[in-house]
């Protein structure tokens, strides 16, 4: 399944698509905020700071069990550092543990494919593409 995602900003973008990958699993309009988690994603580029901030969305979702209403960045570097240092990114997902008896649950997702990633952008307009294995 593809996701797209746009936003005026960068981080804009990273979030809906986040979003949008936890509304594949959980209908959003059934999610509380009362409960954070926090992720942290680092990656050599772009594209892999995508990948790794997805992967990271979905650990919380299949492991931890958690639905996502919001995002909220505290930190997003898409800037590489001197030495080389990766990108980064820290966020804070608001929403709440899944329980069935409340929440409608979609299908499950495998894993954020290696493949289809994609970011483009220009001042005031960014998309971000990924591709999930369900």
């Amino acid at each position: 399944m593809e996701l797209t995602a746009t936003g005026a900003t960068l981080s804009e973008a990273f979030a809906r698509i986040a979003l949008g990958l936890f509304a594949v699993a959980v209908d959003p309009a059934t999610v509380g905020e009362g409960d954070t988690r926090e992720v942290r994603a680092h990656g050599v580029g772009a594209s892999a700071l995508l990948r790794a901030w997805l992967q990271e969305c979905l650990y919380v979702h299949e492991v931890e069990g958690f639905a996502c209403r919001s995002i909220e960045f505290t930190a997003f570097e898409t800037t590489a550092a001197a030495g080389g240092e990766a990108l980064r990114l820290h966020a804070i997902l608001r929403g709440e543990e899944i329980d069935p008896s409340r929440h409608s649950i979609r299908t499950a997702i495998r894993n954020v494919s290696g493949s289809g990633l994609a970011i483009e952008g220009e001042v005031g307009s960014f998309h971000v593409r990924a591709t999930l294995d369900l």
